[in-house]
């Protein structure tokens, strides 16, 4: 991909690079006994299946695993938090080594949807390798009809692969053994008939097109490494015009890319608040020589939509297109994300 060189202008977000405490480093991360294996790499690729996305002209990525002793179950992969969430329907009986509790909570989803349900654990299953321990998960068991359209189509869970963590529930993948656990790649593929895929255990690329650092939030219940994907420094520009660096969210499930800022109340939109047709966009981390990646806004969801919400602090939901465009690779042990070409 060819890469463009920036132009320096304004920067709306203090707190750039990466936020960890003065006696915390990636490094000390790193070394901090996170019980990895010295041994060679070991790599799972997951077929990741892509799908419409019901009522819209999106598509979302799609794996198969196992709760306990289930049959194998389609989700939806998602960055945007961490943990399970599965659908109503999903079982006609509790399967063998899931526990169900009569405890309630709630998921709540960036397009503001709140979703209840009952807290769970079990082993997590990912093409034959099963999670070290039960892991936390959110059983929906009431009616809902955005939902209902995902299992029509045979896909009863969520996925979140967030690097964030949460309250109460952990990324399943955090708990997998050795490197598994702690550094795995995304890519979706547009291509009819061909997969994308996800593979656990995948090193950061050494030729990576664009690398954010993320800001270090603490373990999580398994002792894997937290870190705030959902605030990396992306520095954005709009129309050809000034450098706005922003906490910046690369989110796997999102079907269009939301913009949100007082700062960003000057940009041209459409009477439904989208980005105008046409209008350049692109992106560069944070100190780079060159751009990394950019587009033009249009009119399709998980390509070139673009929602403006001119209020508030600014943060940028990539949307899950970058997931189509780019292999996504995320490093528990460094605290980083970087995007390569779909090929590497």
């Amino acid at each position: 991909m060819e890469l463009l060189p920036r132009v320096a202008g304004v920067l709306i977000a203090a707190g750039m690079l990466l936020s960890i405490g003065a006696n915390t480093s990636a490094a000390a991360v790193e070394s901090g006994g996170l019980g990895i294996s010295k041994a060679a790499p070991v790599t799972l690729t997951l077929p990741v299946r892509t799908m419409q996305t019901p009522g819209r002209n999106g598509h979302n990525g799609t794996i198969v695993m196992r709760v306990g002793g289930s049959a194998p179950i389609r989700v939806i992969v998602d960055t945007g938090f961490s943990g399970l969430l599965l659908f109503p329907g999903v079982w006609d009986r509790t399967p063998a080594g899931v526990r169900i509790s009569d405890e309630k909570s709630i998921l709540a989803r960036p397009n503001g949807d709140r979703i209840p349900g009952l807290l769970g654990s079990a082993t997590m299953e990912f093409s034959g390798v099963t999670t070290t321990q039960a892991i936390p998960f959110l059983y929906s068991n009431t009616p809902n009809a955005y939902l209902k359209q995902w299992t029509d189509m045979g896909v009863y869970g969520l996925l979140g692969v967030g690097t964030k963590g949460g309250a109460t529930m952990v990324n399943p993948f955090t708990a997998l053994p050795g490197s598994l656990g702690r550094q795995w790649s995304i890519h979706f593929s547009r291509v009819k008939a061909t997969s994308g895929a996800i593979v656990l255990g995948a090193n950061l690329p050494p030729d990576a097109v664009m690398t954010f650092p993320l800001p270090y939030v603490g373990k999580n219940s398994v002792g894997a490494p937290l870190w705030n994907d959902q605030a990396a420094t992306g520095c954005w520009t709009f129309a050809g015009g000034d450098e706005s660096c922003v906490s910046t969210w690369f989110d796997a499930a999102f079907t269009l890319m939301r913009v949100k800022g007082d700062g960003f109340a000057g940009l041209r939109t459409d009477p439904k608040g989208y980005l105008r047709t046409g209008i350049e966009v692109t992106l560069a981390a944070p100190g780079a020589a060159f751009t990394g990646h950019s587009f033009r806004a249009g009119s399709q969801a998980s390509r070139n939509l673009v929602k403006v919400l001119p209020t508030g602090d600014p943060l940028i939901n990539t949307g899950n297109s970058f997931y189509f465009d780019y292999t996504l690779n995320y490093d528990l042990i460094r605290g980083r994300v970087s995007l390569s070409d779909k090929g590497a």
